[in-house]
This record gives structure tokens, sequence and C-alpha cells, in this order.
């Protein structure tokens, strides 16, 4: 593609240009790259996909099935807290007592070809359960767009993809199992114990540890996306009949740039075909292009809109064909941090247009692409769709590269358009503030957490700090 020669090009040029890259944005904070030494007997670090959080447990345990789940439950020390793919940016991990990776609690625990739904294991990663659903005929009806989380952190965290139509992962949870910090398991639905059921699809892992959960799936159904190149204010003009042309749609505005990258899902004819190439690299291209010229003194933004608009807009279509499950991910190479924020459907035109402004006025060095995302609202206590349906907003940095500044200066953006934060990104706000984004259930929700774990068991700094426990 063109576009794609034009990026590895400016890539491999631009090198001697790239001294004074993000020079207003605090220190650069490496991510390690070797691999920790192994010493029986010592405790063993633990570290996060994008290099972020870190702690050292003094036990790990990984249980094979939910008996031994119930029993580690029961004699660990400490804080516990469960980790599944490690993809969570904020610090929803860490703890120096006691980690349980669920990796091994994975797999189908069984399945209805009449209502379409199936019972799985709540370690199973999300690579595994698309192929392993559509094996029995059936498929989750949406996914993000990256495929390593494991199930029960998707869930109670609330990740998400888009669409309109469409709510979040933990909305297509009709059941699940939820060993308690006490080392019980409780089996909850809508209509049995129904206010755990409500509190544990999204609880941020405060509640105990889901073993199992039953999904409301569809049919298998294959998809066809296509990627353009497009004017960020042409999107945004007619962004609503975007969303209801398409089964999915999200766009990418790039900062100091008129342009972004749309992403339209629907499902796939019998006459689409693949064209042009998917390229995982490209958020490195666009820095490195900004490198090149985005320090120029006056002109660097521009110099870099001009680029871009010169050899990219215009270009043909990338298109992506196969089953859902192929199409919804995409690959992520390039490490990075990530704020994100859910706010009024409504509201987010003109919030993304402010984030574009600061960006400009203030001349933030910021190369990597924004995302802009629609989520059917729930009435699951904690999501952040809960009550409304919802515009998602994230913002990235570079996971080389001081994220702090950069989201410092756009957060209290996403505070005027009534924003709840991402529970597994990055934001700063304490209990007081999340409780006013949350009125008609956040103490529904603590009484809950108390009643299954009065000691506080689950509850790390962080998780004290947002809960105010």
């Amino acid at each position: 593609m063109k576009r794609r020669t034009f990026l590895q090009a400016a890539a491999a040029g631009a090198g001697v240009a790239a001294t004074g890259l993000l020079a207003g944005c605090g220190r650069s904070e490496a991510v390690p790259q070797s691999p920790v030494d192994f010493v029986p007997g010592k405790a063993l670090p633990w570290m996060n996909w994008s290099g972020n959080q870190s702690c050292t447990p003094a036990w790990r345990a990984a249980p094979a099935s939910e008996s031994e789940l119930v029993d580690v439950l029961a004699r660990a020390k400490g804080v516990v807290r469960a980790v599944g793919a490690s993809h969570s940016f904020s610090a929803v991990v860490p703890t120096d007592g006691t980690l349980v990776a669920t990796d091994l609690l994975s797999g189908l625990v069984s399945h209805d070809p009449a209502t379409l739904r199936a019972e799985i294991l709540a370690g199973t990663r999300m690579h595994a359960l698309g192929p392993m659903l559509h094996g029995v005929g059936q498929s989750v009806p949406n996914m993000p767009d990256m495929d390593y989380p494991a199930m029960g952190g998707a869930i109670v965290n609330s990740v998400h993809g888009t669409g309109q139509r469409f709510g979040s992962m933990s909305s297509c949870v009709t059941a699940l199992t939820l060993a308690t910090p006490s080392g019980q398991l409780i089996d909850c639905s809508a209509d049995r114990n129904a206010e755990v059921f409500h509190a544990a699809r999204t609880s941020v892992g405060a509640l105990g540890i889901i073993s199992r959960m039953t999904l409301q799936n569809v049919a298998p159904f294959r998809l066809v996306e296509t990627t353009r190149i497009e004017t960020t204010e042409d999107v945004l003009a007619e962004i609503a009949k975007r969303c209801a042309m398409h089964r999915n749609f999200e766009f990418m505005p790039l900062p100091h740039s008129s342009l972004c990258v749309t992403i339209a899902t629907d499902e796939a004819g019998p006459d689409d075909k693949p064209a042009g190439e998917d390229d995982p690299q490209a958020v490195k291209s666009l820095r490195t292009l900004w490198q090149a010229v985005g320090w120029m003194p006056g002109m660097g933004e521009a110099a870099y809109d001009q680029l871009l608009t010169t050899f990219m807009a215009g270009e043909g279509s990338q298109v992506r064909v196969g089953q859902s499950y192929d199409v919804f991910p995409h690959v992520r190479v390039v490490r990075f941090r990530e704020m994100e924020y859910t706010l009024p459907a409504e509201a987010g035109p003109a919030c993304v247009r402010e984030i574009l402004r600061t960006i400009r006025e203030r001349r933030l060095p910021i190369a990597f692409p924004l995302e802009y995302r629609y989520v059917k609202g729930d009435d699951i206590w904690l999501s952040m769709f809960e009550g409304r349906d919802g515009c998602s907003i994230s913002v990235h940095q570079y996971g080389d590269t001081d994220h702090r500044a950069y989201f410092a200066e756009i957060e209290p953006i996403f505070w005027r358009y009534g924003g709840r934060p991402h529970w597994g990104k990055i934001h700063t706000l304490d209990a007081a503030r999340l409780a006013a984004l949350y009125p008609r259930h956040w103490k529904d929700f603590h009484e809950v957490r108390r009643s299954l774990d009065p000691q506080g068991r689950m509850l790390n700094p962080h998780l004290k700090h947002i809960f105010g426990a």
C-alpha cells in the first residue's frame, strides 16, 4: 500500500531529526525487555504488558480447578489479586500478598444449541474463545479489537468493542460462579443471588474471583472490515449516519492532522474479498514521521499534516474478510499506555473535538492516534455504560515514553463531559468522584462487597483508593 510504503520510508530517513521528541512531556520510561532470572525459593516479580505496573507477590498460585481455587482463597495470605493476560493499564493487579493466575481455568464447560448459550471457565483467553465456540456452532456477538485478555478479566473490567447495538462483554454474561475470599462458591444470575450477579459482572475483582460464566451467544458469522483514510470533520459531521449504516463503526483521529482512520465492519457477503495488508507497526511510523518534522518551530505541525495529507488522503481501502473472531481483533506489537473515558453518547463529537483542539493549541507532541467508539447501555451496577448509551474515547502514549503530562492535560476534558473511566485503564479519580458518576448503585455495590469480603482481602492500594475502603 502507498500509505505503508510512505510511512516506512519516512521512518527509515527520519532518525537524525528525532532527538527532540516529546521534550516537554517528562522523562522517558523504558519498558524492561530482559527476562527475569528464576531463583528457587525467591519471590518472582510480575509486570503487566505495557510495563507500567509491577509487583513481587509473596505467593503465586495457578489453580487448575474450582476446588483448587477455593483452597487457594481459603489459604491465601495478604491481599489476593487475580491476573489473566496482564493487559490492564491501571493498578488493578499488583499485590505483595497472593497473586492468582487463571490460565489453567480455561475451556468449554457446556453448551446449549437451542439457546445458543455456552458455559466457559473464566481463564479462557479471547483468542481461544472464538474457535472454541465456533466448534459448537456459536459466536460471541461482539468483541474488542484485541483478543489477548482472559474472559474473567474482561468481565470484571467491562471490556468492550464498538457498535451502537452491542454492549460490553459483561452484558453477554447470563450467569456466573464467584469464588469468594472466604473460599465459597456462589452461583448467580438475574434470578439467583441477583445482587451478587449485578455487582460481579463489573467488579474490578473486588468481590472474589470468577471461576466460570455463561455467555449468551449467536450463530457463527463472517465479517468484512473496511479501513479508510478520511477527514475527521467529515466523519464527525455524519457520525450518526455512519453508525447506522454499519454493524460496527469506529474511527481514529490523528493528532496534529485533519485526517483519521475509519474502520467499518459489516456482515460479509459472498463477493467480499480481502484487499491490502494490515500494518501493526504503523503507529511507530507515525511517531518517526512526527520526529522528523514536528519539532520545527512554527511550522512542524503544519508540515506533519501536509505530509500525511499528501501521501495518505484518497488512498484506497484496506479490506479484511473472515470469521468474526478473526476480523474483530488486530495484532498489538507496539507497547503503549492508555486512558479511556466513556461519556454520554451524544457528547462524543464535542469531546473529541476539544481533545484534538487542546493537543493542537498546546502543541502537545503526540503522534499516537485517538480511538472513538460507541457502546450500548446496560444495567450492570459499575459498568461504564450503566443507564446510558456510551461514547468511549481513548488516548494513548507509547510505552517507552512518560504518559503522565499528556494524560493530565486531557483527563479534565473527559470530566467536563460526565465521563466515566475504564476500570482497567489509567485514570486519577478517587472514591468520592467515582461515587458521583454512579449515583444509582454505588452504595448497592459496596453493600455486596462488604458482605462478601468484610476484611478487604481483595483490596490492594488501588482498589482502596477508588472504592474508599
